[in-house]
């Protein structure tokens, strides 16, 4: 294991600190993390940050003005279930450690507080908030270290957990594969949000076929099965209704989202995502 820790820490590092990709990850800045006031919108402005309960009251468009902070606290949440130990192309597990250290590096490299949360149903392992690389990889080797076997990753424990930790906004970042049903994340949705969708591209094309034993690595319940054209068919549908619902739940709350899969190029991808 410590092989993968070191592989993926040097890989986070080499993107993160030669200068040729991580400062691209810094676009949190300036995006509203102190309230300074509120003034008149002009044309060009961001709606996101239009205060309507001021607009409602004046008749006129009026928007909440932010002062950049110097210092940002980062908060990246793993969500650690069963179905995380699969991978055609690399394990999932494997992909959130190495997103978990390109953040922190670039957290840090930026004189940010960075923490991170292990969870799972219940908190796995919380590293305080810190300006120290150490805990990027004390968290990379304690992530890798867990048996993900038969654990379920809460959604609704999480926010929980969350509601009220955090005195000043901060910057979540909810990483997971997010099969789990009815996942709400507006409770967190006073905080600067985002959702990190980590896939394998088998997961959504299925595409084998004949008799097949399956293993929930959640509930470890087991069954055998024929998977036919229609029936892989009909999963796929019911997997785009469990996606299609969750894309229009982080846009009702402006949930930044976006999807990372096992063969994608992690740093480049999330580049896209929040410089998107």
């Amino acid at each position: 294991m410590q092989e993968r820790v070191q592989e993926i820490i040097l890989k986070a590092k080499k993107n993160v600190f030669t200068g040729n990709l991580g400062n691209n990850l810094t676009s949190f800045k300036g995006d509203g993390i102190d309230f300074a006031e509120i003034r008149d919108y002009s044309y060009g402005d961001d709606v996101r940050k239009i205060n309507w309960k001021a607009t409602a009251k004046s008749g006129e468009l009026k928007l909440n003005e932010f002062n950049e902070e110097r210092e940002l606290h980062i908060v990246v949440v793993a969500m650690l279930g069963g179905s995380l130990n699969f991978g055609t192309k690399r394990l999932k597990q494997d992909v959130v450690a190495e997103l978990v250290a390109t953040l922190g590096f670039s957290a840090i490299s930026n004189s940010d507080r960075f923490e991170l949360i292990l969870f799972s149903k219940d908190v796995q392992k919380h590293f305080k908030p810190t300006k120290s690389s150490g805990i990027i990889e004390a968290g990379v080797e304690e992530l890798l270290s867990i048996d993900l076997i038969g654990k379920e990753a809460n959604y609704k424990n999480l926010t929980n957990y969350l509601q009220g930790r955090f005195k000043k906004r901060a910057i979540v970042i909810v990483v997971g594969d997010f099969f789990e049903e009815n996942i709400d994340l507006s409770p967190l949705i006073k905080h600067q949000l985002y959702a990190i969708n980590i896939r394998d591209r088998f997961e959504e094309e299925l595409n084998i076929y004949g008799d097949i034993r399956l293993i929930d690595p959640t509930t470890l319940d087991s069954f055998s099965t024929t998977i036919n054209s229609s029936v892989a068919k009909e999963y796929k549908e019911e997997l785009l209704k469990h996606d299609t619902k969750l894309k229009e739940h982080f846009l009702e709350y402006g949930i930044i989202e976006g999807k990372i899969y096992t063969d994608d190029d992690l740093m480049l991808r999330a580049i896209q995502i929040f410089k998107g």
